[in-house]
């Protein structure tokens, strides 16, 4: 167990706020959702209990032990992606649940952080051939196989999130910039061929991105988000005020909980999220590359990009600058798989704002 509680504050102070904001805007967005106001807000600092005790773990973890068992992991989350996809649909024709009877687990989540600790792995081992495309070429395939049968669920969203959050890693390690985009240029159109076009429920979320109308089926959600913010303006209409929730927005408490935010507390509050998740990505980014271990700074860098990754996708969204994908709000949104998982990941990279420093930056080749 970790003996002193040293870390960056101002990871751990934008965590806490965020937190906090999450536990008034899940219950401003379900007091009204049943006939008990604190059902939803029960539920979710229970989850946050749980998650706490996570992150604790995490936080008190040796990064050695990530090291150790980083494909072991990977192994374990393959076998879960495949067991999720021959159990029974959840009755929508989705498969991204396993369902333990007290707790639904989404192996979808423990994808992205598989993907960092096998990356991180590949890379320490291939140290000595940064400076070659070979190593570029595994990862990609092997994250592509994790993300094909993340797609098939189907959460083509996630697959696009893997894929992403690859690109992101990679670029900041010292590989070759141009090993690093090379393979985008196959893999975005073979993307959007495969997974959009040839996808009706895809393309429905296509058409109702490019087209917010509140008459149809796919434009519907798209226009409540973006009128949430109008209805906002600069300051809100006042916590608990909203009107969104009611029935107008659907999965207010997950999936658009950033719109709440907006029609509530309005560009003021809505800015405030943003910059406290600015904090997490500047703080981790720069802690992250003056760790002295390869291995460290590269899971530092994944955890860090997994958090602020989540979040984009979460605010595109309900801005409407990016098509529907089910991406909750790191630490926000109602509690469930994804809230465990970000706890996890603060837990980590606090323990990483910790660990031995070096005085010399790599520098890319």
């Amino acid at each position: 167990m970790v003996k002193s509680f040293h870390f960056d504050w101002a990871i751990f102070i934008s965590f806490i706020l965020l937190v906090i904001i999450g536990l008034v805007a899940v219950y401003s967005a379900t007091y009204t959702a049943t006939s008990d106001p604190f059902y939803y807000l029960k539920r979710h600092i229970f989850a946050l209990f749980i998650a706490s005790i996570a992150g604790l773990v995490a936080y008190s973890t040796p990064i050695s032990f990530w090291k150790k068992n980083a494909y072991l992991i990977f192994l374990i989350t393959l076998i879960l992606l495949i067991v999720v996809l021959v159990l029974p649909s959840d009755g929508t024709g989705t498969k991204r649940w396993i369902n333990l009877g007290f707790f639904k687990f989404q192996p979808s989540e423990l994808a992205k952080f598989a993907t960092v600790l096998f990356i991180a792995k590949y890379l320490e081992r291939k140290s000595d051939k940064l400076d070659k495309f070979g190593p570029v070429i595994v990862i990609y395939a092997v994250v592509g196989i994790t993300g094909i049968l993340v797609a098939v669920e189907p959460h083509k969203g996630a697959f696009l999130f893997l894929i992403i959050l690859t690109g992101l890693i990679l670029f900041s390690s010292p590989l070759k910039l141009r090993y690093v985009l090379s393979p985008a240029v196959i893999i975005v159109p073979l993307f959007f061929l495969f997974f959009i076009l040839k996808s009706n429920y895809a393309f429905s979320r296509l058409k109702g991105w490019l087209n917010p109308d509140p008459t149809s089926k796919e434009g519907y959600q798209p226009f409540q988000a973006m009128l949430s913010f109008a209805k906002g303006g600069p300051f809100g209409e006042g916590i608990g005020m909203g009107t969104q929730k009611l029935k107008y927005l659907p999965e207010i408490h997950t999936d658009y909980i950033f719109s709440l935010i907006g029609e509530e507390t309005g560009l003021i509050g809505s800015l405030l999220v943003m910059f406290l998740f600015f904090i997490i990505l500047y703080r981790g980014v720069k802690t992250s590359l003056e760790k002295e271990d390869f291995f460290t700074e590269i899971l530092g860098l994944g955890v860090t990009y997994i958090i602020t990754l989540n979040a984009v996708f979460h605010i595109f969204v309900n801005l409407n600058l990016f098509p529907s994908t089910g991406f909750t709000l790191p630490f926000v949104s109602y509690g469930g798989s994804s809230l465990i998982m970000s706890f996890i990941y603060i837990g980590i990279l606090l323990r990483i704002s910790k660990e031995a420093t070096k005085t010399v930056y790599k520098k890319r080749k």
